[in-house]
């Protein structure tokens, strides 16, 4: 199943971000189990928040709101394969910046059916992975 990172979650829980429409779609796919989220998407997203100085109320609140509507079986876990791939990514794609998460969102991906819906454009120079703009998402 295609997989879903970080720029999914900042559009679905900030109406006025660029790709909050985008991401109702998508979650729209994921509740009709076509479609999963990394499970380092959520990770992500709370450094984020942290690093914007979001206050822990508010954060726990943006968790309270994504658990009502991400079920736990439409997130893959990372596991040791998963780690071990996203560690050859890292080293393939050293010189990518800020490659930590994505690596792991790839990794999940290629792990998964080698799908990623993200808009972050450094995706397009991984190879191992076919990459669909979230912003291309349809109903």
């Amino acid at each position: 199943m295609p997989v879903l990172e970080a720029d999914f979650l900042k559009g679905i829980i900030d109406p006025h971000d660029q790709l909050h429409q985008a991401a109702l779609i998508a979650l729209k796919k994921i509740r009709e189990q076509n479609w999963v989220v990394s499970s380092s998407a959520f990770i992500e997203l709370d450094m984020v928040l942290k690093q914007s100085a979001i206050s822990l109320s508010e954060r726990l609140e943006v968790f309270e709101a994504l658990k009502n509507e991400i079920r736990p079986d439409q997130v893959v876990s990372i596991t040791p394969a998963l780690m071990s791939q996203a560690i050859q990514l890292q080293n393939k794609y050293h010189n990518i910046r800020d490659f930590y998460f994505d690596s792991i969102h790839l990794a999940t991906a290629i792990l998964q059916d080698g799908i990623i819906i993200s808009s972050d454009r450094a995706f397009a120079q991984v190879k191992e992975v076919k990459q669909i703009p979230l912003t291309k998402v349809k109903q």
